[in-house]
């Protein structure tokens, strides 16, 4: 017996749901199978292995519990800890043959299979979104993820008449019954290459339907990426406009689950769009509404870390231990190459940050703004050095100072790499202190940091 039909036995208890019968009506009866195994809280695999077991399912020809798992998840509104909603599972659970890469055997059973439940139930609000979904994933199949100009002429016409196949399903069934179907025919509308006035208005009826089903706005972004039909940017502003329209945290947890459709471990531009601290707000928001999902957290550690923040992405890391998500890091090398540089850039820029509150507390009081005007006419001389050092190499830039109690420059310190010009300056401070040299004036009090703003074209205009 399979590892998988032993799951499902172990799984075959009572959950109360509302079934199917056969006149499509719904019927008070226990649903068999319990997703309660499959915890996303702890485990990053749980979601693929509850499409697995769903999948089996599908293979067992179970469709009354299929009906039943589907109608009960959609009356319910249920999630998975987290905010994944457990009717979207099941459907990505069904959307192809399972588990491993399907051969065009596999895709002619399961096609089959999913074609047999919706004549067996033709009342099945969910057979006929199952195979419409799973004829947009063979047209894929068809076509491959490369650029279009690697896709041969039979790649193009197997994907066009499987989309066209999808769509005249869809067509058929009823749209008011089933948030999914939106879902589905969003991706018709990509595979057709519907233009952007078409997409919005098919995303404003999904949503007046059920205004928080995350996905739509997820797939509409995606197409929204320059690679498909977006300008760059788009994304970022998209989600904005969407988070403000909800508002709140609610409108928060939506700006993060935007991002996540977006978010890779790559080299692209879309993500440096979105506001960290919105995202930061969003992910917190996100887990106190309804709890920890180990996806999640791998996505926002990895958002952490795009943005630079490894104080933030440090303890996410440590929540994550060896529950990396394979599917968003590509690699282990390349999660353990983030977690490590966490982990040992987070204490200093913990202490950076410090540094940087310090000064700008200092500098809103009087006199810390007295000290820097007298500071920045002490460090004039220096800067025209530099700036003639530098061959051209300087720009505009911020840097911390501490002044010893006698006018010594105990610490100078930047929170960006530091050009020809700022190295310059910096190392000139450096030499003062080992000279033990006291160019600056004498500072409210010892150890006192100031924050210094340069621009070298004003010094270079001042020069002339």
């Amino acid at each position: 017996m399979s590892s998988i039909a032993i799951l499902l036995l172990i799984l075959f208890h009572g959950v109360r749901a509302a079934a199917t019968d056969r006149q499509g009506q719904s019927a008070a009866r226990p649903c068999a199978f319990s997703d309660a195994p499959f915890d996303t809280a702890t485990n990053v695999h749980a979601l693929d292995e509850y499409y697995n077991a769903i999948s089996q399912l599908l293979k067992e020809e179970q469709f009354v519990e299929l009906d039943c798992l589907a109608d009960a998840a959609r009356a319910g509104k249920t999630r998975f800890s987290g905010g994944a909603w457990k009717l979207r599972q099941f459907y990505v659970g069904l959307e192809s043959p399972r588990p491993g890469h399907p051969t065009q055997e596999d895709w002619r059973h399961h096609l089959d299979l999913v074609d047999r439940w919706k004549h067996k139930n033709p009342r099945s609000v969910t057979a006929p979104i199952v195979l419409a979904e799973s004829y947009i994933n063979y047209a894929w199949d068809a076509r491959g993820d490369g650029y279009s100009d690697s896709v041969s002429d039979s790649g193009w016409k197997l994907f066009g008449e499987r989309i066209s196949k999808a769509k005249a399903i869809l067509d058929q069934a009823a749209p008011a019954k089933c948030p999914d179907w939106y879902v589905a025919m969003q991706k018709v509308a990509r595979g057709q290459s519907w233009d952007l006035p078409q997409h919005y208005v098919l995303l404003q009826q999904a949503i007046a339907f059920e205004p928080g089903y995350q996905y739509y706005y997820r797939i509409h972004t995606d197409y929204l990426q320059p690679k498909w039909s977006g300008e760059e940017g788009d994304p970022a502003r998209f989600a904005e406009e969407s988070a403000n329209r909800v508002k709140g945290d609610a409108g928060d947890i939506l700006y993060f689950q935007i991002a996540e459709a977006i978010l890779c471990a790559c080299k692209e531009s879309e993500f440096g769009h979105f506001s960290w601290p919105r995202l930061q707000k969003g992910f917190t928001a996100l887990e106190k509404q309804y709890g920890t999902s180990m996806i999640s957290v791998n996505s926002f550690a990895l958002m952490a870390s795009k943005s630079g923040d490894w104080q933030v992405a440090d303890p996410a890391f440590k929540r994550i231990g060896d529950n990396w998500n394979e599917e968003l890091w590509t690699s282990e090398a390349w999660f353990k190459q983030n977690r490590d540089t966490a982990a040992g850039a987070a204490p200093m820029q913990a202490r950076a940050r410090a540094t940087r509150k310090e000064a700008e507390e200092n500098m809103q009081t009087p006199e810390g703004q007295t000290y820097r005007r007298e500071l920045e006419q002490k460090l004039t001389g220096y800067e025209q050095t530099c700036l003639k050092e530098s061959n051209g190499d300087a720009h505009k830039f911020e840097f911390f100072v501490q002044v010893g109690k006698n006018g010594s420059a105990e610490n100078a310190q930047t929170e960006t790499r530091p050009d020809g010009f700022a190295f310059c300056l910096m190392r000139t401070l450096y030499l003062s202190y080992t000279n033990k040299e006291t160019p600056l004036p004498v500072p409210p009090h010892d150890g006192y940091w100031v924050l210094v703003e340069l621009d070298p074209a004003t010094l270079a205009a001042s020069a002339k």
